[in-house]
């Protein structure tokens, strides 16, 4: 029904949660399959649910921001979508 902070802020620095962003990043990255259709699998391997239009395009923009931050699209980069999934309204709550 509610939440807490400390829910929150586990899931943004426990490094169990942060260990298994990685290893989603990691099998994403390796499955070489193109953007929109990785960041399908990855929204709904976390949401369980498909991503709407607006929402593919906000995180097709992250992708391309984390990667130029990175200097490359790398596991970190999915990796890092990962963590901003794990820590969204559509993985903590259910409609």
């Amino acid at each position: 029904v509610s939440n807490v902070p400390a829910q929150s802020l586990a899931l943004m620095n426990d490094p169990f949660v942060i260990g298994q962003c990685k290893m989603m990043g990691k099998n994403i990255f390796q499955a070489k399959k193109p953007k929109s259709e990785s960041i399908n699998t990855l929204f709904e391997m976390i949401t369980a649910k498909p991503p709407s239009q607006n929402a593919q395009e906000k995180l097709l923009v992250f992708l391309e921001i984390q990667t130029k931050a990175h200097g490359s699209l790398t596991e970190q980069v999915w990796a890092d979508l990962a963590h901003v999934l794990i820590n969204s309204k559509g993985f903590l709550f259910l409609n």
